[in-house]
């Protein structure tokens, strides 16, 4: 049963995951503000930066009028999916191909909802430390 259950959470996340994907790379704000919980931030940790997902949208609407709306899709190499016990909360950790690292945390309180996308610095290789 609780392999089930995953499976299912799995499969419904992957598609809501897929719909805010596509949302943020076409500009679509009104489907990110649907698919993003009211407290939702982008972290961007190497730069000491939080942003707020109200600036974030009026970024996007007026680079979408401007013309130049053109984010780069990141080249994946590995998607890992942690669970909590209870199925309702969701850490997604992206592994990319230029050795960069981001972390989205999903919640479900009746359908899932990011509630925050971290862009996390880069860990030092064993050599540097």
């Amino acid at each position: 049963m609780q392999y089930d259950e995953v499976n299912a959470m799995d499969q419904e996340l992957e598609q809501i995951r897929d719909i805010w994907t596509e949302a943020f790379f076409s500009g679509n704000y009104a489907v990110l503000a649907q698919y993003e919980h009211e407290q939702f931030k982008v972290v961007y940790e190497q730069e000491g930066r939080v942003e707020s997902n109200f600036v974030r949208y009026d970024r996007i609407a007026h680079a979408v009028q401007n013309g130049v709306w053109k984010p780069q899709k990141p080249v994946i190499d590995f998607e890992e999916f942690d669970y909590d016990e209870d199925l309702k909360h969701c850490t997604v950790l992206i592994g990319l191909q230029d050795q960069k690292w981001i972390q989205e945390s999903w919640i479900n309180q009746g359908s899932w909802k990011i509630i925050e996308l971290r862009f996390l610095k880069p860990k030092k290789a064993a050599q540097d430390e």
